[in-house]
């Protein structure tokens, strides 16, 4: 799910090449923006921002449902260069465009809501007023990855938009074409050059951290890293959703036919590229090995192939050459150091595209690196644990901290492992929608990223700057603090504090 940032352009002019997923064959050649072509889009973002963030908040959610309309009506050109550029499977790529028309009902709705200005309380300053406004950051960049071009660019951009923000995106150099066409369809309502999108890989990246208010990534860790460094010499505000390594924790009382479905289309949905797929899975020893059986046998009846509206298909091939090359990497290790791969484990057959078959690997620990970095294909390891202790322990035992779940008949029970586990977002009996539920947000913890984004409250003020204001509404000559300072004042202070918080008479107070 990587995304350079780097600092040096290529030569003048250059192109960049779109392939199709599934065949290898060209899609379409683009023009890449160089830092000058990024320092004229974030001229114009700043010129939009203004008069669009002084439009009623009313107006402008009422503009993106409209825009929403020009997007769905589009819906054939960009689904089909969705499905092209990453391979995926149509229900897949539908349920990208889907998503992304949801978020634009759910934070036209509540905006009213979380944008409003929020009443405080001013103590200790009695008869004053105290409120905090929520104001836009002014010109927001969004670099998107790979595997979900439509919803991890739009899915920030929507709010970003919403607040009152002006946004550039830099999508994926492998999967740029979707997010194109849906902004080329959004901007047939909205106000000109206040969603905008560059063409490039790392150095565009890297051109646009340097221009904006707030970066917004979705990437690496290592990407993270560099994309926080440079943003820091500037104090740019970063948004950083950076993968994970998510724990599947399942008890010895659990629905072992539902796990078993849901570690199966956790690994492997969107061929296991996905930043919250399930790719660790430890089980209690009493049902180990009858769940692992079972998903064995599921994992048999998964289909990979080429895609297509009509493709009989779970999932495609890799919607980039090198990624095969990391699950390679981490099934040799595994089995070097004693793992037994008990379906799968190589590619598939297909023509241009790299198709990898479902993979189930047991008898793994915490040596190897299937269990310890991101994998991002559709391999499943099981590991066998003595106890429910066990299984947090090692879940917990890991640099990423994004989704986990928990698996058990004791709802209450699994509610207070789940609060146990590491991680920005957790299941129980469920894996991977929390993410897709509008009311949650969504960030990570340790190397999983920075901050929160898309659901609920967060979701918009992310993207918003928070403004404290204390008012005096009373007309007064002079405040009790300001100066002369007087001796007799300190003492009544200092005898304050003692009544209150020193322990005379009992006193207690806070």
């Amino acid at each position: 799910m990587a995304v350079g940032v780097t600092s040096d352009f290529p030569a003048p002019g250059m192109r960049l090449a779109v392939r199709e997923a599934a065949t290898g064959a060209p899609l379409a050649e683009l023009p890449v923006d160089d830092a000058g072509a990024v320092a004229a889009a974030a001229a114009r973002g700043r010129a939009a921002q203004p008069p669009w963030a002084a439009r009623a908040l009313k107006e402008r959610g009422q503009l993106l449902k409209r825009a929403r309309r020009e997007v769905v009506r589009d819906r054939a050109r960009i689904l089909r260069a969705l499905e092209r550029e990453t391979g995926k499977a149509r229900f897949d790529v539908v349920g990208e465009l889907m998503n992304v028309c949801l978020d634009i009902g759910y934070f036209v709705r509540r905006a009213p809501r979380f944008l409003r200005p929020e009443k405080r309380s001013a103590r200790p300053l009695l008869g004053k007023r105290a409120r905090v406004v929520y104001k836009p950051r002014g010109l927001v960049g969004i670099i998107s990855p790979w595997n979900a071009p439509l919803t991890l660019a739009l899915g920030d951009a929507i709010p970003a938009l919403l607040a009152g923000n002006a946004v550039i995106v830099k999508p994926s150099e492998l999967t740029p074409l979707a997010v194109r066409y849906a902004c080329a369809a959004m901007n047939r309502v909205l106000p000109a050059d206040l969603l905008q999108v560059l063409i490039g890989a790392g150095d565009t990246g890297a051109a646009l951290v340097d221009q904006v208010d707030m970066i917004c990534v979705t990437g690496s860790p290592e990407t993270g890293q560099r994309v926080m460094e440079r943003a820091a010499k500037r104090l740019t505000p970063v948004l950083l959703e950076l993968g994970g390594k998510d724990p599947m924790i399942v008890l010895r009382d659990a629905d072992l036919d539902r796990a078993v479905e849901a570690a199966a289309w956790g690994g492997c949905m969107m061929t296991g590229q996905v930043c919250m797929s399930v790719e660790r899975v430890y089980v209690e020893q009493p049902v180990a090995e009858e769940f692992t059986r079972r998903l064995v046998e599921k994992m048999r009846t998964l289909r990979t192939g080429a895609n297509g509206v009509a493709a009989q298909i779970d999932y495609g091939p890799f919607t980039g050459p090198q990624q095969v090359e990391t699950v390679e990497r981490h099934l040799a290790d595994a089995v070097a150091k004693g793992a037994s791969i008990l379906t799968g484990g190589r590619r598939a057959a297909g023509s241009g595209g790299i198709y990898f078959e479902p993979t189930v690997v047991a008898n793994v620990d915490h040596s190897m690196a299937l269990l310890r970095e991101e994998t991002f294909g559709p391999v499943v390891p099981v590991m066998a644990v003595a106890s429910a202790e066990d299984a947090v322990r090692l879940a917990n035992d890991s640099t990423y901290g994004l989704n986990a779940s928990v698996w058990t008949r004791d709802i209450a029970r699994g509610i207070a492992l789940a609060e146990r586990v590491e991680s920005g977002s957790v299941c129980v009996n469920e894996c991977l929608l929390s993410a897709g539920c509008n009311d949650l947000p969504f960030g990570g913890v340790k190397r999983s990223g920075v901050g929160q984004r898309h659901g609920g409250a967060e979701g918009i003020r992310v993207f918003t700057q928070p403004q404290a204001m204390l008012i005096e509404k009373r007309s007064r000559p002079r405040e009790p603090m300001w100066f002369p300072y007087r001796p007799r004042r300190a003492r009544q202070l200092e005898f304050l504090m003692r009544l209150l918080w020193g322990g005379l008479r009992g006193s207690s107070r806070r």
